[in-house]
């Protein structure tokens, strides 16, 4: 009876674990990373200044967590976002990282971002999705950021005085659920 009993509830445990790992995994890739440099911005840029980006999101798909690293910059750092766009386009910003300028309305305050060189840490939610609406990212549409960032359709930058509208750039790309990142 023990034996009869064991024989059935192996492969029922089994068959969860397995079903329980095709569901954490059905939504996709988690951890992305992004190395910004000048030459991916457009119109391309040089400069000394480069840096890295840092994310994953959390396994209920409810938060990212970013960290972002740079250096070099020859003037202050403005702000820093996630924006909507593919290689070689720009698009309309989805979220902040960090800023030093006013921040957006109706969006929690991101933290200030390092001057000229230094990591900023943090955690967006749907509160911190402020668009681009025309786009079709609407405020607070968590959903369509985790879409964009899993098809790799999301790029990171960080603004300076020198280059208002971008000095370093990086598509975040996005590797298998436990692959290693460089």
């Amino acid at each position: 009876m023990k034996t009869q009993k064991l024989l059935i509830a192996v492969p029922v445990m089994l068959a969860l674990i397995l079903a329980a790992m095709v569901i954490a995994r059905a939504a996709g890739p988690r951890q992305g990373r992004g190395d910004l440099s000048g030459y991916q911005e457009i119109p391309t840029l040089s400069t000394p200044a480069s840096g890295n980006l840092d994310v994953t999101i959390s396994q209920d798909d409810e938060s990212v967590a970013y960290t972002l690293s740079y250096d070099g910059f020859e003037t202050d750092v403005l702000q820093s976002h996630i924006h909507l766009g593919r290689p070689a386009f720009n698009g309309g910003i989805m979220v902040f990282l960090c800023t030093n300028l006013t921040p957006p309305a109706g969006a929690p305050i991101p933290p200030p971002c390092p001057v000229r060189g230094g990591t900023v840490s943090g955690e967006v939610t749907a509160a911190d999705v402020v668009g681009p609406a025309g786009q079709g990212v609407s405020p607070a549409e968590f959903g369509e950021f985790l879409k964009a960032l899993r098809a790799e359709a999301a790029y990171g930058n960080v603004h300076s005085a020198r280059f208002p509208g971008g000095e370093i750039r990086a598509q975040v790309t996005f590797h298998a659920q436990g692959a290693a990142i460089r």
